[in-house]
């Protein structure tokens, strides 16, 4: 019975760390590659302050 239980703690544990882990990224942390899958359109894009000439 120990062993049963011992088990289902450390199961728990681990599905808690995975769900708090989820819920960090899905709140936290942003994703640079944005929604539209890593394609080159946004270098082109004039918008973007990254990519905009520098002027003397």
């Amino acid at each position: 019975m120990s062993l049963q239980l011992f088990i289902v703690i450390i199961i728990g544990i681990i599905v808690s760390v995975i769900v708090i882990r989820g819920i960090y990224r899905f709140f936290f942390v942003k994703n640079e590659s944005g929604f539209c899958g890593g394609c080159k359109a946004c270098d082109f894009n004039n918008n973007n302050p990254d990519n905009m000439q520098k002027t003397k």
